[in-house]
């Protein structure tokens, strides 16, 4: 009989491999990388080019809403679609899609057309695109990667992500300064380009990905939120994350107010504003890294997240310097990011692969559409008075929400522990 050395079972020897050893997924993240990057650049300049043609906070938030708001109406819609459809022929076509609507922004701006009318018009279709690529992106992680790797994953796609919020704006702001903003959307335009050859390339597992669905579109939909709503997690997730969404990241999409109308700083104290959110962001990803794969505790970084920024936005409130300023978001910006990655991979972690199409739109639905509805909300109310004050009306609001998740946690923990105790009497 052998003795001493013990044989780890075979599930887990993929724990023994790094993910980026996986070219599937190195290519998805290097594609994403380049096409975010873009996506950063173009978000800036339709921030600045809305403070540039209104000076108006209202319009500048309403213009930010537009790329989100789509999601909250038709997110879910294209969640039951991304449950059916090919994920490749049909993310393809969306990027597509999406690089047509920033050459035409591109082409308007050089030729010095560009208005409000154009703006909202093409505000409006992008949202909706990336309305439509949301739950297809979010399908796609699961069937290029192993389980065990999923909340890696899921956690450098977003360091990646945020990354991009760190180098984008800043790139973007020094585009606009020098070159205008139609360079900016030419970048963008072009940005779409390596993604596109990623997914064509890129191999699929289809044995892991979403089973279709035959039942019709409303019953599928109604499937997907009846199984989100009767789970205890999904719910309390979905719930925090769109009410941070709504009065913090809502709040975030009103930094060229900040920068201009604050602190007299122009378009590159907004880039500098917003690549400090991408710090904190780029931080809190490789944080959540470290976490290890279990819904629970993604949910536990989740109500931290809303704490962190809930202290950072009620600063921002009170900060008097510009270079304050900039470090509270960054506090702000790895709060923030905590919540939304932290909620997203406690969902992917928890979901049934069957339903994964539906429940992340639904996360998608509630987070960008709270951003839409924020941002607009208030823009609306930081019209009528001082932005600060808004500020701290947010902070107070996501920390009051923080202490509701950390007394849920606590009565959690306690339920839990009572049978173990009750059977150890």
């Amino acid at each position: 009989m052998k003795t001493g050395k013990s044989v780890l079972p075979p599930t887990a020897e993929p724990s023994r491999k790094s993910i980026f050893q996986d070219r599937n997924f190195v290519l998805f993240l290097i594609g994403q990388c380049i096409t975010t990057q873009g996506l950063w650049v173009q978000k800036i300049a339709m921030s600045w080019l809305a403070w540039s043609l209104t000076g108006s906070a209202f319009w500048t938030g309403l213009i930010a809403a537009l790329n989100f708001a789509p999601a909250f109406i038709l997110g879910p819609v294209f969640g039951v679609m991304a449950d059916r459809v090919n994920l490749r022929k049909t993310a393809v076509t969306l990027n597509l899609m999406m690089a047509a609507t920033a050459f035409l922004l591109m082409m308007l701006s050089m030729a010095g057309q560009i208005n409000l009318f154009w703006m909202v018009v093409l505000a409006g279709a992008n949202g909706v695109l990336a309305s439509a690529m949301t739950p297809i992106r979010l399908s796609l992680v699961p069937v290029i990667v192993q389980r065990e790797f999923m909340s890696r994953a899921v956690a450098y796609a977003a360091m990646n992500f945020n990354i991009s919020r760190l180098v984008g704006p800043a790139v973007g702001g020094v585009v606009i300064a020098t070159w205008g903003t139609g360079a900016a959307f030419m970048i963008n335009a072009a940005s779409y380009i390596p993604m596109i050859f990623v997914l064509a390339t890129v191999k699929i597992h289809v044995e892991r990905a979403p089973d279709a669905k035959s039942k019709r579109v409303l019953a599928a939909l109604v499937d997907g939120a009846n199984y989100a709503l009767h789970h205890p997690m999904i719910r309390s997730v979905l719930a925090l994350s769109c009410f941070v969404a709504l009065v913090g990241t809502g709040m975030v999409e009103l930094m060229p107010v900040f920068a201009e109308a604050v602190y007299d700083r122009g378009v590159t104290g907004l880039g500098m504003l917003a690549s400090a959110s991408g710090v904190g962001a780029v931080a809190s990803t490789f944080m959540l890294s470290r976490v290890r794969s279990d819904p629970a505790a993604f949910q536990r970084v989740t109500v931290i997240g809303a704490f962190a920024a809930g202290c950072g936005m009620l600063g921002l409130g009170f900060a008097p310097w510009y270079e304050l300023a900039v470090v509270l978001v960054a506090i702000t910006g790895f709060g923030l990011t905590a919540v939304g990655v932290g909620s997203q991979t406690a969902l992917q972690l928890t979901v049934d692969n069957k339903l994964r199409g539906r429940v992340m739109s639904f996360w998608s639905a509630t987070s960008f559409g709270g951003i839409a509805l924020g941002g607009t909300m208030l823009g609306a109310i930081s019209e009528a008075g001082h932005i600060q004050y808004t500020a701290r009306g947010s902070g107070i609001l996501i920390l009051c929400a923080a202490v509701f998740g950390f007394w849920r946690l606590y009565r959690i923990a306690t339920n839990s522990s009572k049978p173990a105790t009750e059977t150890a009497k």
